[in-house]
């Protein structure tokens, strides 16, 4: 079966989604050195004999996207002001994943500088880095991630606009082919 509007759509749908989510990645500055989820993002439209889809890629952020859409919750009684971030979210950061190294990583890929106690710039030992990861991770667990929503909200948005046209693509792609069956 042919599903030329029906690609044409979902095509629509998929640039108008990412589009949308690349600008929130953006103002809200969720960027790291290699730029790994911003440049990853992106859609797919496959199609087989009897069957169309959309889907949404993430590149090498594959692993944490999710973290970066829903945010973290935080598990609360931090010292300090500030809010507790990540209200909503299915995820929540365990102090122990402060000893697994994820923090870490995570310092090493994002362009971070560490400051020393008299609040000049460090060099990125490992003895630094460890600390800094100890202090981070504590204030994650703690405050958690704020939730960014750079999917969710435009996948949801654009869908609910745009469903419609889908389907009207997807009825007319089924005409032509009847029409051709019956030709036929």
């Amino acid at each position: 079966m042919d599903f030329t509007k029906t690609v044409q759509e979902l095509q629509n749908l998929g640039s108008q989604v990412v589009r949308r989510g690349k600008r929130i990645l953006k103002k809200q500055k969720k960027a790291t050195k290699s730029n790994t989820l911003y440049k990853g993002f992106d859609y797919l439209v496959t199609t087989s004999k009897n069957n169309v889809q959309l889907e949404f890629v993430f590149g090498n952020a594959d692993d944490y996207w999710q973290f970066v859409d829903q945010g973290v919750k935080g598990s609360g009684g931090f010292k300090g002001s500030g809010k507790m971030r990540g209200k909503g979210s299915p995820f929540s950061f365990k102090k122990q994943n402060i000893k697994k190294g994820v923090i870490k990583k995570w310092i090493a890929n994002k362009p971070l500088k560490l400051r020393g106690a008299d609040g000049k710039f460090i060099e990125k030992t490992k003895s630094n880095i460890d600390s800094a990861a100890f202090v981070i991770g504590r204030a994650i667990a703690q405050r958690g991630l704020t939730r960014t929503m750079f999917f969710s909200k435009p996948y949801e948005d654009i869908l609910d606009r745009n469903w419609n046209k889908v389907l009207q693509a997807y009825s007319e792609d089924i005409d032509a082919e009847l029409s051709k069956n019956i030709k036929d």
